[in-house]
């Protein structure tokens, strides 16, 4: 019988008014039967790590010693390389195992319990596995080229009437060698798209400041916009932009804006933000391999407050960008 400890969430931010009760009616009704799944995907975890350590040692020795004989008496046969790949299968396959009652835990977190964090700022919808979503972002200029795509955890809905959508996707590229086929990743990290009242007169993306070559590069190659000239020498040590709309660049960074820009960087770890304000989008992307919907862990007792608290601030300053630059409104250009 798992112990009912009795859980309160409180209010510390502005944005987290209210809430209180939020979670007392949505997410406190769960914490007991949540914590007993905890609790019980860690007793299966450390069953079969357990396990593991004591069976997998004595299985790569014996496969060893039969492999070692087999080739002691015909070199030149194939089950060598058999033996090393599947060395590697079986290390995977036993670390999957192991770790599958933890995943299917944090899997239950995001699918039942984060949809019903996010449902106190209004009507959104999640969908853990959305399929392709880059494709109708490539005018954006900020996208990288790449050939395959994994993108995860897509959420919309609305603030103030502004359409939001953000999810993960990790975008990788096909490396052809003589032998084989990889990939390299070119982008791993979140996307943002925001929608506004009217369409941009111009594009204008922001980069982060990739030092005097990497900016010649992009500014030459890299995309048809003219590098723009701001005023603010702070801004320009951290951000490069351009533009093919000198006025409306300056009219949409704003000290403010590029403040909380840097915010949202922060808040996910990221490592290099951009933005592109194109046709009636603002597209955020933000490399990080920060999860967005993922749950604490494992071996903390469960009480979805510290998952509240980091959704809600990322939210919120997803809304501030908004505010800021008055997405809501006709934007006056």
């Amino acid at each position: 019988m798992v112990k009912n400890e009795e859980s309160s969430f409180n209010e510390t931010e502005p944005y987290e008014v209210g809430f209180a009760s939020h979670y007392d009616e949505h997410l406190k009704p769960l914490v007991q039967d949540f914590e007993g799944r905890r609790q019980e995907a860690v007793k299966k975890f450390k069953k079969r790590l357990a396990l593991s350590i004591f069976l997998v040692p004595i299985s790569l020795v014996l496969s060893f010693i039969l492999v070692f004989e087999i080739l002691d008496t015909d070199p030149d046969s194939f089950w060598g390389e058999i033996y090393f790949w599947g060395v590697i299968l079986f290390v995977f396959g036993v670390g999957g195992f192991v770790y599958s009652s933890i995943s299917d835990y944090k899997g239950s977190i995001k699918e039942e319990i984060f949809p019903r964090i996010i449902s106190f700022l209004g009507e959104y919808s999640f969908n853990a596995e959305p399929g392709k979503q880059m494709e109708r972002f490539a005018s954006s200029q900020i996208i990288p080229g790449y050939d395959r795509e994994s993108s995860e955890d897509r959420t919309t809905g609305s603030y103030k009437g502004v359409s939001i959508e953000f999810f993960e996707t990790d975008l990788e590229v096909r490396r052809r060698t003589s032998k084989t086929v990889q990939y390299k990743t070119v982008f791993e990290g979140v996307v943002i798209s925001l929608s506004v009242k009217k369409s941009f007169e111009g594009h204008t993306i922001v980069m982060r400041d990739r030092g005097l070559v990497g900016n010649f590069l992009k500014s030459k190659f890299g995309t048809s916009l003219e590098k723009a000239g701001l005023e603010d020498p702070k801004f320009e040590k951290i951000f490069e932009v351009f533009t093919n709309d000198q006025v409306e660049a300056r009219y949409l960074l704003t000290t403010s804006f590029m403040e909380r820009l840097l915010d949202l960087n922060d808040v996910f770890e990221g490592k290099g933000i951009q933005c592109s304000f194109y046709e009636k989008t603002l597209l955020i992307t933000i490399p990080s391999d920060k999860d967005l919907f993922e749950a604490g862990s494992i071996f903390k007792r469960e009480d979805f407050i510290d998952d509240a608290k980091a959704l809600l601030k990322e939210m919120n300053l997803i809304f501030s960008v908004i505010d800021i630059l008055k997405l809501d409104q006709d934007i006056g250009l």
